[in-house]
């Protein structure tokens, strides 16, 4: 039976290596905390309140892609190399580096086997 401190100490968060050609190099993405998923997932619910205020969705989801892009993008340690302030800067690169990371991180967090199941119940 696991302890405490095996449990807390566990690697459990998977990693992948995504080559980026238009950056020449790698970028290692680590799947999200519970924390950090919640917090994504929080966001993208509140699209829908935006939308039926009439507020920008364009940009509400465009802040949820550069969030999840920022906190998945780590080191090798999982240590996360972008921040929230980082978010605008990250708006001013290329999408197809960043939609490829984004994509790659849904993939690795499970959003879209999430959002199948959730759409399998109702």
């Amino acid at each position: 039976m696991l302890n405490r401190d095996q449990i807390l100490s566990a690697k459990d968060r998977a990693q992948q290596v995504i080559h980026i050609e238009e950056w020449g190099g790698d970028v290692t993405i680590t799947a999200l905390s519970v924390r950090d998923r919640s917090a994504v997932l929080g966001e993208w619910a509140r699209l829908g309140t935006i939308k039926q205020e009439g507020g920008d969705t364009v940009g509400a989801m465009l802040d949820v892609k550069l969030r999840l892009v920022a906190l998945s993008i780590t080191d090798a340690d999982g240590v996360p190399l972008f921040s929230s302030d980082d978010i605008t800067e990250l708006a001013q690169k290329s999408d197809g580096p960043i939609g490829v990371i984004s994509d790659a991180a849904l993939l690795l967090n499970r959003f879209f086997v999430s959002a199948t199941e959730e759409v399998a119940k109702n």
